[in-house]
């Protein structure tokens, strides 16, 4: 079968995303036979390292030029041909990105349906109408509520849609009416699995990222009103004052539509000793493996999640014990990944330092599967995946 991948929307904007990169590896390693055509923003570059004799690399259009965007995916619909199939890997950021980027990115199943004739396949990892914004930091007013509904109804309508968990398909069958197949497909285990067994550095080495001093505890990932940062980081001063010995390390960046966070990020970081507290801004993909790798717990302090937590996807790859706020899609998706996070009320301090006290102490652990296990099981996720996608067949 021929696939055309397509990355319609993505928080990255500038470079290729990581979850289409891992995605497209999982994808040739599912069926050896698949051609696989990859349409990604312009200024993208396929990952040193990663085999690409399967995959047509093509960087074609930029995420502030709507129009080469609509004009690359109805170009990619029609070169398919009869017997080619066309996924969108869509991943929305709620309400704060472009909105004409936003808009033609939930449009373009529709013009491939127009003009190539048949109904694309779409990946999504979210659905803005169906998320708690308003925890997500976002106070979007009616006029634009409404038409994010009708854009994200008209993709429904258009497409062979796919999100990740069982909760997301009720929601969108309950907003927009139309059938949704819930594929959950942990494909970052793909593309770390093959940096862990492929890369020639140990994988708790990386420039960058200090030496592991004592228990490390890892907040990964975008800041803002989505993550409870003010918790964490009492719950981390409560622990100190107690004379537990561990280290924080801090990585991932600042939500650019809560630049506020930037300075109580900063200032949350003076009040803890400096060789116990480290910042690695926004760290590049390959450098992934040695966060987490080097890492003893993650900590995902989340208020609201749009879907499955990719971080935590990661951590349990890497077998680090979680602590996590009991939000139901964390359930969800822990259950997938083989269920061992430790939960605690959102907001409760006393109960996220005595989550973070006992993981220092032992008292539970991370995933120990083997890691060739986890990318198998990827794998498999990923055979039924291409297998939902032929027998849509052409419908129209």
């Amino acid at each position: 079968m021929r696939l055309g991948l397509f990355e319609n929307f993505y928080p990255a904007k500038d470079r290729l995303g990581t979850h289409s990169t891992s995605l497209a590896l999982l994808l040739v390693r599912a069926d050896p036979d698949l051609e696989l055509e990859l349409f990604v923003p312009e200024s993208s570059e396929w990952p040193a390292g990663f085999p690409h004799d399967r995959v047509s690399f093509h960087p074609t259009w930029r995420h502030d030029s709507p129009l080469r965007m609509a004009r690359a995916a109805s170009a990619m619909g029609r070169s398919l041909g009869e017997d080619g199939r066309m996924l969108f890997n869509w991943f929305p950021t709620c309400y704060g990105q472009t909105r004409a980027a936003n808009a033609v990115g939930m449009l373009l199943p529709r013009l491939v349906r127009w003009r190539a004739g048949h109904r694309p396949a779409v990946y999504a990892h979210n659905f803005i109408e169906t998320q708690d914004v308003e925890r997500l930091g976002y106070r979007a007013n009616t006029m634009e509520r409404r038409g994010i509904r009708a854009l994200e109804g008209s993709l429904a309508r258009a497409a062979q849609v796919f999100v990740p968990l069982e909760s997301q398909r009720h929601s969108v069958e309950r907003l927009f009416g139309r059938p949704v197949t819930a594929r959950p497909i942990p494909f970052v285990e793909a593309l770390y699995g093959h940096w862990v067994q492929q890369a020639s550095r140990s994988p708790v080495d990386g420039d960058g990222i200090p030496p592991r001093q004592a228990f490390r505890i890892l907040l990964f990932g975008v800041w803002g009103p989505a993550k409870d940062l003010d918790s964490v980081l009492a719950a981390l001063d409560q622990l100190y004052r107690e004379g537990h010995r561990f280290e924080a390390l801090f990585a991932g960046s600042i939500n650019r539509f809560f630049p506020e966070y930037r300075t109580r990020l900063r200032s949350a970081l003076s009040s803890l000793p400096p060789e116990l507290c480290h910042f690695v801004a926004d760290p590049p993909d390959e450098l992934t493996p040695a966060l987490f790798g080097s890492s003893d717990l993650v900590v995902l302090p989340y208020n609201a999640i749009a879907g499955p937590s990719g971080v935590m996807g990661l951590a349990a790859f890497h077998g680090c014990r979680i602590v996590a706020y009991d939000v139901p899609e964390l359930r969800e998706y822990d259950r997938i990944l083989g269920g061992r996070t430790h939960f605690v009320p959102r907001h409760d301090r006393a109960a996220l330092a005595a989550g973070i006290a006992r993981a220092i102490s032992g008292e539970f652990r991370g995933s120990e599967e083997p890691a060739e296990e986890k990318v198998s099981r990827a794998t498999d996720a990923a055979r039924q995946f291409l297998g939902d996608l032929r027998g849509d067949g052409r419908a129209g």
